[in-house]
């Protein structure tokens, strides 16, 4: 799988992301929530997209790094996939995980919340509800912070453990997941 394979696939989701957002969307939907749904179902398949290629492109990558031994059987504790150059040069779904990756973590973050406020704001200048809409999105963020240290301490002193890797890192991963699944949940209740 080559650079040029890439941009292609990355077009023809696009254009499979606009086709099923402007088929179901209401007639009367605003281009703003238009293109970030777009933009949101894109991202959304581009990433569904580029598992498997990374997958195959890490299994061949592995397996041409494997060394055999004497009796020609293989062994991979001589592996030591760190040794090459740099991964960005060497791996070609790198820099579209990184754009899929960090423009997702942005949308969910930041702008479809704000976004999802603003438009149920009761205030009558957009600049109001957009004012408003920040603040009741930065509150929800906080709280969410809070409740996940809550989750991380209370853990931690039960399991009587405070190891990151085995322990909080997989509840971290686990909270994440649940958040992204909720606000999937909400926004599709509102037509985002």
């Amino acid at each position: 799988m080559n650079n040029q394979t890439l941009l292609p696939l990355a077009i023809l989701l696009f254009v499979f992301a606009a086709w099923f957002v402007f088929h179901y969307a209401k007639r009367n939907t605003s281009c703003v929530i238009t293109l970030l749904s777009i933009i949101s179902f894109g991202l959304g398949s581009a990433a569904v997209a580029l598992l498997p290629i990374d997958l195959s492109y890490a299994s061949t990558s592995i397996s041409s790094h494997e060394s055999t031994d004497d009796d020609g059987i293989g062994n991979n504790s001589d592996i030591d996939i760190e040794d090459d150059t740099d991964v960005s040069q060497n791996n070609p779904t790198y820099l579209p995980w990184q754009i899929t990756y960090w423009t997702t973590f942005f949308l969910a973050w930041l702008v479809l919340p704000i976004t999802r406020e603003t438009l149920l704001s009761g205030h009558f200048t957009l600049r109001q509800r957009l004012k408003d809409g920040i603040a009741i999105s930065i509150k929800g963020i906080f709280l969410m912070i809070l409740m996940g240290v809550v989750a991380v301490i209370g853990m931690a002193i039960h399991l009587q453990s405070i190891r990151l890797v085995q322990t909080v890192l997989p509840v971290l991963m686990a909270l994440g997941n649940t958040y992204g699944l909720v606000l999937v949940s909400l926004l599709l209740g509102n037509g985002l």
